[in-house]
């Protein structure tokens, strides 16, 4: 067997080797894994167990010295039956304890920190009848809630569809919301929103175009003899990460149904500059698809801990970082519903050349938020 010296030296020469084509990637967005022999070994362990009447954990972030997670219980992505509730639960990161609980009217979907101001921005209702909430704790109120204008929700030939899903806050405190079901139905030309720039107005939330589902955008894995650019034909926005970096940096957008990453760079240009991924899985599951649908991203940047949400346990799960290579991309593969494509469910890392994902993990049944923090 290689020794763990030997093989960490190896994986070392092999990133180097791929700096050279950094250009082909965004501004931020790093490396990531060359072949088989640099994907990592990942071994779980139980941070936190869900709280009593808590179900269906979706996203997870930190402020201070505690873990955020929404659990969006009975909710439905349009925020039915009415009265539903999400709780927001406050992990206390050295014991895993519960130390708060926050309950929202509505479906969960986006939950993220903003450590500048010191509070926590939270979407509800990704299909309809979205809205926006920002908490801060240890204030005597501190729960505020917010009316997006103009309203995310659009009426197509179909219906009326749209709502808000994650939300990443930049180092600048730009906050960028992605803009869940897009009416795909519009009359043309469609180019909704895919991603919102977000600020806060008395108790408006407004919503500014950041870019749009169909605009052009370089293709990083181009298949041989296609274009170079093409529309970014998005259907279903869901996760974001904001990777800090020059000109605002980078925000990785997630299109889960659609089986692609989008990459934006210079955030505080008119017209970001665009780039897409398309995926497929590095094995594909039996009697099942070559691409596969993801929930959540993230860069492991050094020794620390990977926190990952199991939404069918309803359990928190820790992972040790220190045998991964910095730079190393981690996302997760939920279990499929009746309407998804038949993958299996699995954490992963991803090749942001290649496009392709390899599972590092299956004993979870159904990842969803992940969440990396650095040693201090």
């Amino acid at each position: 067997m290689r020794s763990a010296r030997a093989r960490r030296a190896r994986i070392r020469v092999l990133i180097a080797a791929l700096v050279c084509l950094a250009a082909a990637l965004p501004v931020g967005a790093g490396t990531a894994q060359a072949d088989e022999s640099a994907v990592p070994k990942v071994h779980p362990s139980l941070f936190a167990s869900a709280p009593v009447n808590a179900t269906k954990p979706d996203d997870i972030t930190m402020l201070g010295n505690r873990l955020y997670v929404t659990y969006q219980n009975n909710a439905g992505k349009d925020g039915t039956p009415p009265g539903s509730m999400s709780t927001i639960v406050a992990f206390d990161r050295a014991t895993g304890h519960v130390a708060a609980t926050y309950e929202l009217t509505g479906r969960c979907d986006g939950l993220t920190a903003d450590p500048e101001t010191g509070r926590l921005f939270a979407s509800v209702n990704e299909d309809l009848n979205s809205s926006l909430y920002v908490i801060t704790p240890g204030n005597g109120s501190p729960i505020a809630h917010y009316t997006y204008s103009p309203s995310p929700a659009e009426t197509g030939s179909d219906a009326t569809n749209g709502g808000t899903d994650a939300i990443s806050v930049g180092p600048d405190g730009a906050v960028y919301v992605a803009h869940s079901n897009p009416d795909t139905n519009l009359t043309p030309p469609n180019n909704t929103a895919a991603v919102y720039h977000l600020t806060l107005d008395g108790t408006i939330a407004r919503l500014t175009r950041l870019f749009g589902v169909n605009d052009t955008a370089t293709v990083v894995n181009p298949a041989l003899g296609t274009p170079a650019t093409a529309p970014l034909s998005l259907t279903d926005p869901d996760s974001n990460r904001l990777i800090p970096g020059r000109a605002g940096g980078t925000l990785i957008q997630v299109a889960q149904a659609d089986s692609k990453l989008v990459f934006a760079t210079h955030l505080r240009s008119s017209q970001p500059r665009l780039r897409q991924l398309g995926l497929t899985n590095a094995t594909a599951p039996s009697g099942g698809a070559e691409t596969p649908q993801l929930d959540d991203i993230t860069r492991v940047d050094g020794e620390g801990t990977l926190y990952a949400v199991d939404q069918l346990s309803g359990n928190i799960y820790a992972i040790d970082t220190n045998h991964i290579e910095p730079g190393t991309y981690i996302v997760s593969q939920p279990k499929p519903t009746s309407s998804d494509l038949p993958n299996t469910p699995a954490l992963g890392v991803v090749d942001l050349h290649t496009g392709v994902v390899t599972h590092i993990d299956s004993t979870l049944g159904s990842p969803k938020g992940l969440l990396f923090v650095r040693d201090n």
